[in-house]
């Protein structure tokens, strides 16, 4: 049904658009500069360099006066074995598959994570 009567005349949606000027957009902010390093005085620079190339870490373990246990542990890396879901001989067949495999897909991602752990990957017994 069409609300608009005078179907002779242009309607309100085709109206030529009011004019417009530049100076209703005239607003105008700031210019921040981002990405300079802030300026360091020379006598903490020195200081700076000297921390950044020391090692903190603690000599002894942090003991509770309470009660004499240790509160911080020092973290040792952990190099854990990780057995991929395939045998060798999968893994060699998965590689020779087509590209819509899923046998191909698990393989691809074995030999990416043989590539960055090295010796951390096994393969699944057979």
């Amino acid at each position: 049904m069409i609300s608009d009567t005078n179907l002779t005349g242009v309607s309100h949606k085709e109206k030529e658009p009011k004019n417009i000027s530049r100076e209703d957009f005239s607003e105008t902010a700031d210019i921040i500069e981002i990405g300079r390093l802030p300026e360091i005085a020379p006598g903490v620079e020195g200081y700076l360099e000297k921390i950044e190339k020391e090692d903190y870490f603690l000599s002894d373990q942090v003991v509770d006066d309470q009660t004499g246990q240790p509160l911080v542990t020092s973290i040792q890396p952990q190099k854990p074995k990780i057995i991929l879901p395939l045998t060798l001989t999968e893994y060699n067949l998965g590689l020779k598959e087509s590209i819509e495999n899923s046998w191909r897909w698990l393989a691809e991602w074995s030999k990416r994570l043989i590539k960055m752990l090295e010796s951390q990957v096994g393969f699944k017994s057979e």
